[in-house]
C-alpha cells in the first residue's frame, strides 16, 4: 500500500511493505524502517525504532485524512494523500472557478445531464451539470451566483481531465 504524507511543508512518499504482528516495515522516500508498535490507548501508540521509544498521540482534524500528531512536546499537522484524495481535490477544483469562473471535468468521462443554458441566472450550489466517471456520477455545482455564459458540452458527450464544461460570467 503506498500513499503520500504531508507534514508541514514536507511531502514523504511511504509504502508499507510488510506487517507482521506489531512489527511494520516501510519506506519513507525510499529509506527503509522496521517498526515495532503498539496501541496503548484510543489514539495512542508506542512506536520503538533504531532501539529508540517514542510515544505519540494521534488526534483526527478536519476530516478522516487529516491528524494532529503528538510527539513528547512537538505537534505536527498531517494530512494523508492516497487515490481517494486525489480525486476529491481534483473534484473540489472543478468545482470552484478558478480561472474565470470556468467549470472543468476532473477526470475522464461521460456527460449524463446538462441542468442550464447560456443566459440562465444560477445561485450558489446550483446543480449546473453531472458528469459519469468511475462508475460515480457527480454534479458540479455552482460555488457562487452568476450567469451561463457559454456551455461548451452536451449531454452525452465524452470528456477528457482537465476539459472545459461551463462559463459563468
Amino acid at each position: 500500500m503506498e500513499f503520500e504524507v504531508i507534514i508541514g511543508e514536507r511531502t514523504a512518499k511511504i509504502n508499507l511493505l510488510e506487517k507482521t504482528g506489531n512489527i511494520l516495515k516501510i519506506a519513507v522516500d525510499d529509506k527503509i524502517y522496521e517498526l515495532d508498535t503498539v496501541t496503548t490507548g484510543n489514539g495512542v501508540y508506542s512506536i520503538i525504532s533504531h532501539g529508540k521509544s517514542f510515544d505519540i498521540d494521534v488526534v483526527q482534524g478536519q476530516s478522516n485524512k487529516h491528524f494532529i500528531v503528538n510527539s513528547d512536546m512537538s505537534e505536527y499537522k498531517v494530512e494523508i494523500v492516497d487515490a481517494e484524495s486525489r480525486y476529491m481535490k481534483a473534484m473540489n477544483k472543478a468545482q470552484g472557478f478558478d480561472e474565470g469562473n470556468v467549470i472543468y471535468c476532473p477526470m475522464p468521462g461521460k456527460i449524463v445531464k446538462v441542468l442550464v443554458a447560456v443566459g440562465d441566472s444560477v445561485e450558489t450550489g446550483q446543480t449546473l451539470v453531472i458528469v459519469s466517471a468511475m462508475k460515480m456520477e457527480s454534479e458540479f455545482k455552482a460555488s457562487k451566483p452568476g450567469v451561463i455564459k457559454e456551455i461548451a458540452v452536451k449531454e452525452d458527450d465524452t470528456v477528457s481531465g482537465g476539459q472545459k464544461m461551463i462559463i459563468m460570467e
